[in-house]
């Protein structure tokens, strides 16, 4: 090497040594700026809390009991529903999300909501109720002799006549108001009607039943008449399909749209013999003049929410031996969802957050786009499917504006008059769907969900909507709600539904 060579490297090395030393002292400048800046935040913090009285010595109190309960309803002096009031930054949820403030969740807890879900013992210990044991059973209200007048003066406007020591006759047409009253007081009047052994035959499916699946099959043998609401996507079909194909005899399972009774047809074709398919019927639940007058082995409600409304709840008085109601939404916004329980029989449910604990499902992020007016809602959905957003349902619940969002971006628009509404959803990319398509459906592929158009402040409907993606197979997953400031005002209150399951929510303005 050339003594000028030599001389030039050892000046770059130098003046690189320099730059470094230059750099490093920036570096420790800046650290020193953040540390200060870090220093003063925790001091304004810290004055913060001393201007609202933050009391260290009570915070172990409070992380043994990060909740207050309050009651909300008495009947003759003793709390039958209460208010449990949780701040947000605590991942709790518990019960029925009735509102939110910018700082606590207020749940609401009552009887029914122990059998759906899995209750912190210290708080189950606030139900001192101790229900009359009360059993239902072939228009007769049992009941132990020395507390018979008892039963006979709490529930005497659903009775006619007493009968022999233990047993009451029940007005005739009031059964279901009786067992949906005493569910409502804590008790569970089903008496076990075990499924018959000639009944039965090996079920030939190309599935097996999962843990939780073979215990809730267990309760169905003893009972014969229970109520599964799992989170959705955990396997309620499939589970039907296995009562469907053990079970001898004719067969009924009644949806709601004939979106899903498209589905189900199919997944009878795919999994159950060809000899037990003919034992099966699937109908909506507008067709009860179809089969008022026939008698089955099984019925499975499917979306049993739907039972209690006053047009369809005379179908829970068909001609059945067993019944089996299916929901991940089992709630009511009309005071009924204790019929839900009344109406298909001993509930199986568990907490969602051992369905996530378990990884049979995720909890998928859902942004709120919140915009200024309905143009602005049209143009957020161009920005999003300007994006590579994969198999996309888009919801909207109005019909004119489906047809026009149609015809602007040259999508296929499935409602209540679409034939093959199931083939020409899994069909398309992109597809814009009416309500029709809410609930059960099932679509493993699909990547995101757009609602631009909704029924209100449903929350039963943006629960189900969510549910949509957790059938999913992918990896990661979009939900997307474009909302209007006026719209977010007035029916906010969907979103409930999302919070209360523990879903990450992140509203975008």
């Amino acid at each position: 090497m050339e003594e000028g060579s030599l001389f030039r490297e050892i000046r770059e090395i130098e003046d690189t040594l320099e730059y470094a030393k230059h750099r490093i002292e920036e570096l420790s400048k800046y650290l020193d700026s953040l540390k200060r800046d870090i220093a003063s935040e925790i001091a304004r913090l810290i004055e913060k809390t001393r201007y609202t009285r933050f009391n260290p010595e009570a915070l172990e109190d409070f992380l043994e009991e990060p909740y207050l309960v309050l009651p909300k309803r008495m009947v003759k002096g003793k709390a039958i529903e209460w208010y449990v009031i949780v701040p947000r930054f605590i991942d709790f949820q518990l019960g029925w999300l009735e509102r939110q403030t910018r700082s606590y969740n207020i749940f609401i807890l009552n009887h029914y909501v122990l059998w759906l879900t899995e209750v912190p013992e210290e708080i189950k210990r606030l139900f001192h109720l101790e229900p009359l044991p009360l059993k239902v059973a072939d228009g007769l209200l049992l009941v132990d002799p020395e507390k018979r007048e008892e039963a006979w003066k709490r529930y005497k406007k659903y009775l006619s006549r007493r009968e022999g020591e233990g047993a009451i006759r029940i007005k005739r047409g009031r059964e279901f108001e009786l067992i949906a009253q005493i569910i409502e007081d804590g008790g569970l009047p089903f008496i076990p009607h075990p499924v018959n052994q000639e009944d039965l035959r090996e079920p030939a499916v190309d599935f097996t039943l999962r843990d939780y699946q073979e215990e809730a099959w267990r309760k169905f043998l003893e009972y014969g008449a229970i109520g599964v609401f799992w989170p959705f996507g955990c396997g309620k079909s499939m589970f039907g399909l296995y009562a469907l194909a053990a079970l001898r005899g004719p067969k009924l399972v009644v949806v709601p749209y004939r979106t899903l009774k498209e589905q189900w047809l199919e997944r009878i074709r795919q999994h159950l013999r060809w000899d037990v398919r003919y034992e099966v019927q699937v109908e909506t639940y507008h067709a009860f003049h179809k089969v008022k007058d026939r008698e089955y082995t099984l019925i499975i409600y499917d979306e049993v929410h739907h039972l209690p409304a006053n047009t369809f709840i005379r179908l829970a008085t068909l001609r059945t031996k067993y019944r089996i109601g299916l929901s991940g939404s089992p709630y009511r916004e009309d005071g009924r969802t204790n019929y839900i329980i009344a109406l298909t029989g001993y509930p199986i449910g568990l907490s969602w957050e051992k369905f996530f604990e378990l990884g049979i499902i995720r909890k998928p992020l859902v942004t709120v786009h919140v915009v200024k007016n309905p143009r602005d809602k049209l143009r957020k959905l161009d920005a999003l499917l300007s994006d590579e957003t994969g198999k996309t349902v888009i919801f909207c619940d109005s019909i004119e504006l489906g047809k026009r969002l149609a015809k602007k971006y040259g999508l296929t628009f499935v409602y209540g008059a679409t034939t093959r509404r199931l083939e020409k959803i899994r069909e398309h990319e992109r597809v814009i769907v009416s309500r029709v398509g809410d609930e059960g459906l099932s679509l493993p592929d699909i990547d995101t969900i757009i609602e631009v158009d909704f029924l209100y402040g449903s929350r039963r409907q943006e629960s189900q909507r969510a549910g949509r993606l957790l059938h999913s197979e992918k990896e990661a997953t979009n939900h997307h709600i474009i909302m209007t400031e006026e719209e977010l005002a007035r029916y906010g209150k969907r979103l409930l539904a999302l919070y209360e399951k523990g879903y990450r929510v992140n509203i975008v303005r």
